[in-house]
């Protein structure tokens, strides 16, 4: 099986604009580690199997197209848990032109960006062999903004895009529901005092993988 984390094996136009990318993490103070970059038809099943991947066969993330690359925080024992991270380092993402998967409303994913020419190309194309153009390359003196007054404008966006908190079955995104469903069943998920729940959208895609796994039968906490 092929996860390469190596940045190298990117389009060379993509690779670009993740170093890019990567330093505008570093100046603004985010601990980025790039995880995956390319990955084969077997490591992709391997990922669908247990629930991370939307699909079986990869697009974007394969061999042949190196269009994205997924990260996390490099910081040992929260490297997924903390979600304004994953706000800052997508809204620097998008501003060096690339697609954030924090933005999906069906399948969310935060640690995932490509290179998709501004949503013009899918996943169904980009496994029939059509690719996106060369990406722009991004250089931060194309802007009159400060790194300052960017930082602001980033500190603006993440404060304006809190992860919203579900409080109820029926408030939930309509592909998590039959899921925190089965959980309260369960007794996975038990609410507050009032039955009330407080979920993020990272707490519904661990019960969705939980759920892929076969793990959400019987008792919780």
């Amino acid at each position: 099986m092929l996860n390469s984390r190596d940045i190298d094996r990117l389009r060379p136009d993509v690779a670009a604009n993740c170093r890019a990318w990567l330093e505008l993490c570093r100046a603004a103070g985010l601990l980025v580690l790039v995880t995956g970059t390319v990955r084969d038809e077997e490591y992709q099943q391997y990922f669908f199997e247990n629930g991370t991947a939307a699909t079986p066969v990869p697009s974007f993330h394969g061999e042949q197209a190196g269009l994205a690359f997924d990260f996390c925080q490099n910081i040992k024992g929260q490297e997924y848990s903390d979600s304004t991270f994953f706000q800052r380092a997508g809204e620097l993402g998008e501003q060096v032109g690339f697609e954030w998967g924090g933005r999906w409303k069906s399948f969310p994913d935060r640690p995932h960006l490509q290179w998709s020419d501004g949503g013009k190309y899918t996943s169904s194309m980009i496994r029939a062999g059509d690719y996106p153009p060369a990406m722009p390359p991004y250089r931060e003196e194309d802007t009159d903004m400060t790194k300052e007054e960017i930082q602001a404008m980033i500190d603006a966006a993440v404060t304006a895009a809190r992860p919203p908190v579900y409080t109820s079955v029926e408030n939930c995104p309509a592909w998590a529901r039959e899921t925190v469903q089965k959980a309260v069943d369960e007794g996975v998920l038990r609410g507050d005092q009032g039955g009330g729940l407080r979920l993020t959208d990272d707490n519904l895609v661990n019960l969705q993988m939980l759920r892929n796994l076969g793990l959400l039968d019987g008792g919780g906490a």
